[in-house]
């Protein structure tokens, strides 16, 4: 094996580390969400992150940190995130782009939930852990098993 092969082959496992780092820390989140807590899935994002929701976006720990509170607060029920259809792309330097789609179910007040959604990310893997810097969460449904969904749910 030639200097120059070795050198491309240490690169490409390098940027296999790195997929499989965002990979598993979007992973991560999902768990974290099991046993919410907003400092713990605050830490999961860098200072300067940004969260995008259908609703509105925030910037930076402190925004990030809120939202969570407030969500955890409206919704306190007991949920499990499943995710799956996961893809990736290396953008570079220490990032990578993971899209994936999550399911969820719940259970609180007397009632079932369910829902499912999509998040496009991108985590920065070139630090001492990975962090998001880029997290945008679309959640297509969220009902409960009395109501179902409609006829006509917009689904991608």
């Amino acid at each position: 094996m030639s200097d120059g092969e070795l050198a491309e082959l240490c690169e490409y496992v390098r940027r296999l580390r790195a997929i499989e780092s965002a990979r598993d820390h979007v992973h991560a989140y999902a768990r974290t969400l099991d046993d919410p807590d907003s400092g713990t899935v605050t830490a999961l994002f860098a200072p300067d992150a940004v969260l995008t929701t259908p609703s509105r976006t925030v910037r930076g720990s402190a925004e990030i940190r809120n939202f969570f509170e407030s969500a955890f607060v409206a919704d306190p029920s007991v949920k499990r995130h499943f995710i799956a259809n996961v893809r990736t792309a290396w953008l570079g330097s220490s990032r990578v782009r993971v899209q994936s789609q999550f399911f969820f179910t719940g259970s609180g007040a007397g009632r079932s939930a369910l829902g499912w959604g999509s998040y496009d990310d991108v985590v920065d893997t070139g630090g001492d852990r990975p962090c998001f810097v880029e997290k945008g969460v679309l959640v297509e449904v969220s009902t409960d098993l009395a109501n179902g969904w409609p006829d006509g749910t917009s689904v991608r």
